[in-house]
């Protein structure tokens, strides 16, 4: 007789996931390599904090941020510079993905 698969863990169970994100305005050419270092350093202070985190990456738009965390089902979003943070807040809104937290990731990592 098959075994049944592993049941899924209820929501609360599950670690939180969060997506980690470099965003540039759109006037700009990419970020420079100490944002690219402070979010790496966010990644991994989240990671060993028990937090699944999804690696977006940098130089992105808040647009691509904002679909990226939706297709990941992410429960929030961790962006740097701070300054980005209203950008991809409104980019969440305009997918309706309101309830999707925007945190800035700060020099304190």
């Amino acid at each position: 007789m098959p075994t049944d698969p592993a049941p899924t863990p209820a929501a609360s169970e599950r670690p939180r996931r969060v997506a980690v994100a470099g965003v540039v305005p759109q006037e700009a050419a990419g970020p420079g390599a100490e944002a690219e270092d402070l979010l790496v350093r966010r990644a991994r202070v989240l990671r060993d904090a028990g937090v699944e985190v999804v690696w977006a990456g940098s130089g992105l738009r808040a647009e691509q941020v904002a679909a990226i965390a939706v297709a990941e089902d992410v429960a929030g979003v961790e962006v740097a510079p701070p300054e980005m943070t209203g950008d991809v807040a409104a980019a969440l809104a305009a997918v309706e993905a309101r309830d999707i937290e925007v945190v800035a990731v700060d020099r304190r990592g």
